[in-house]
Parts: structure tokens; C-alpha cells; sequence
């Protein structure tokens, strides 16, 4: 009679026992499975599988950190950009307010109207500078894999080093004077307005286009960065996520072998009985 034999030790139903636990463990990691909606949820399913997700999220983090740095630089960038396009346009008025003064026709009331308009304008540009045109821009500082977005300029160039007034552009009440005369008719100083104007309003110009050379560079790392994201998360994905239609049709089956492994636990606990024929029970 072999096992069945021997009432002390039920060998049968401690197989049938050892099989329902490994599928119960089995049922178990497939429902945790469908509930994350990954085959790898600890390193105990899978040591190299776990360490390169972790690795691969890890990089995630890191370049999503920097986007998050570039878009902030770029933001920075076009701020300081639309302040440096505003002071163009008051140069560009101040010029042109200049050019008007530069004509004998224009009475000594009128001059004195037009310097005052055009001390509001410098002051209006000295107060841009001071609000938009940061010094951190000039000092250079990272961003993803751009070491130096500095933007230096020429060695005339305003407000783009952290200078925060127009003395570098060169602009003030007395070089922007446009009330004095020469034998009582020709504007004295409105041509030299008109130059100092024109000055400021070139080295405003070049300092715009070099910051949007860098705003350009940022948009293509950006690019970049974004791209290697979504390849990252892709790999990642085919790492770790779990295939919601094969682990069910696994789980459908452990719980089928659940119930027979169930029965047959049953079934070994009560075949030593057999044995009570022997004394004539």
C-alpha cells in the first residue's frame, strides 16, 4: 500500500500541501501584477530586471530635472529678451524724436517739449533695465548640458554684464540733448542725439539676437532632452510593464489549479482511512 500505509506522516497530502502554497504565491504575484500593471514590483522578481528599472527611472528623473532647468532658462531668456525688444522700440522713438528736433523750424518751446519727452523715454529704459535685464544672464550659469549661457556682448554692449542703468549705453539728459543751437538756427546737439541714439539702439540689438541664439540652442536641447525621454520610458516600459492579457490568462489558470490542488489536498487527507479495513472497521 506503499504511503497510504503509514498514518503518521501523510506524505500525499504534504505534496498536495507543498503544490497548493507554490500556486497560491503564483495567484498572488499575478494579481499584484495586474493591480501595478508591472511584471517587476520587488527584486525578488526579477535581481537584474529590478536594478536596470531603477537605473532607467533614475535617468528619467534626472532628465526630466532637466527640462524642467531648461525651460526655466528659456523662460529667463525670452524675459529678458521681450525687455531688451521694449528698450529697442524707445530708442527707435527716441530717434525719432531727435530727427524732429534737428530742424530750424522747430521753435525753442518746442525743443524744450521734446527733451522732456525724450528724459521721460531714458528714464523709462534706465527703469527696464533695473526690472528685466538680470545680472545672472551675464554671469553664465547651467542648463542641462549647456555649460555657459552667458550672454557677454561687446565691450559696449548694455545692461547685458549686470549693468542695470543706461551709463553703458551712453544715454542720459545731456547726451540726448537736442535744445542747443548754433548761430541761432542749426540744432546743435540733436545730430549727436541722433548718433548716441542710434549707438545705444545697435548694441540693444545685437545683445537681443545673441539671447535668442541661446533661446534657439535651448529649444533644440530641449528637443533633445524630450526625445530621450520618451526612448527612455519606452525601454523602461518594456522592461517592467506587464502584459494585462497573458498575466489574466495566467492568473485564470493558477486559480483552476488552485481549486484541483484544493481537491486533492482533500482527497490525500482521507486515504489513510482506507487503512481502518484492516481492523475490521
Amino acid at each position: 500500500m506503499g504511503d497510504l500505509s503509514r498514518v503518521n506522516t501523510n506524505v500525499a497530502a504534504l505534496r498536495a500541501f507543498l503544490t497548493l502554497n507554490t500556486i497560491n504565491s503564483d495567484i498572488l504575484r499575478f494579481q499584484r501584477q495586474i493591480s501595478t500593471g508591472k511584471v517587476i514590483n520587488q527584486a525578488s522578481d526579477s535581481p537584474s530586471g529590478y536594478f536596470a528599472a531603477k537605473a532607467m527611472t533614475r535617468d528619467i528623473q534626472i532628465k526630466d530635472k532637466a527640462i524642467l532647468q531648461i525651460e526655466r532658462g528659456v523662460n529667463f531668456l525670452q524675459n529678458n529678451s521681450t525687455k531688451l525688444n521694449t528698450i529697442a522700440d524707445i530708442l527707435i522713438e527716441i530717434v525719432g524724436i531727435a530727427s524732429a528736433a534737428n530742424s530750424g523750424a522747430v521753435s525753442s518751446a518746442e525743443r524744450s517739449a521734446m527733451q522732456a519727452d525724450i528724459n521721460g523715454l531714458i528714464a523709462e529704459v534706465n527703469a527696464l533695465l533695473q526690472s528685466g535685464i538680470s545680472s545672472n544672464l551675464y554671469l553664465g550659469f547651467s542648463v542641462g548640458g549647456l555649460s555657459n549661457v552667458a550672454v557677454s556682448g561687446s565691450g559696449t554692449s548694455a545692461g547685458t554684464r549686470g549693468v542695470t542703468t543706461t551709463a553703458t549705453l551712453t544715454i542720459n539728459a545731456n547726451n540726448l540733448m537736442v535744445t542747443g543751437y548754433v548761430a541761432g538756427t542749426q540744432v546743435l546737439n540733436a545730430q549727436t542725439a541722433i548718433t548716441n541714439a542710434t549707438n545705444a539702439l545697435t548694441s540693444i540689438l545685437k545683445e537681443n539676437e545673441q539671447v535668442g541664439s541661446y533661446v534657439r540652442r535651448l529649444q533644440f536641447e530641449l528637443s533633445d532632452a524630450n526625445s530621450t525621454v520618451v526612448d527612455l520610458k519606452a525601454s523602461l516600459a518594456t522592461l517592467q510593464d506587464a502584459d494585462i492579457a497573458e498575466v489574466q490568462l495566467n492568473l485564470t489558470k493558477a486559480q483552476i489549479l488552485q481549486q484541483t490542488a484544493l481537491a486533492m489536498l482533500a482527497q490525500a487527507n482521507t486515504a489513510p482511512q482506507s487503512i481502518l479495513v484492516l481492523f475490521g472497521g
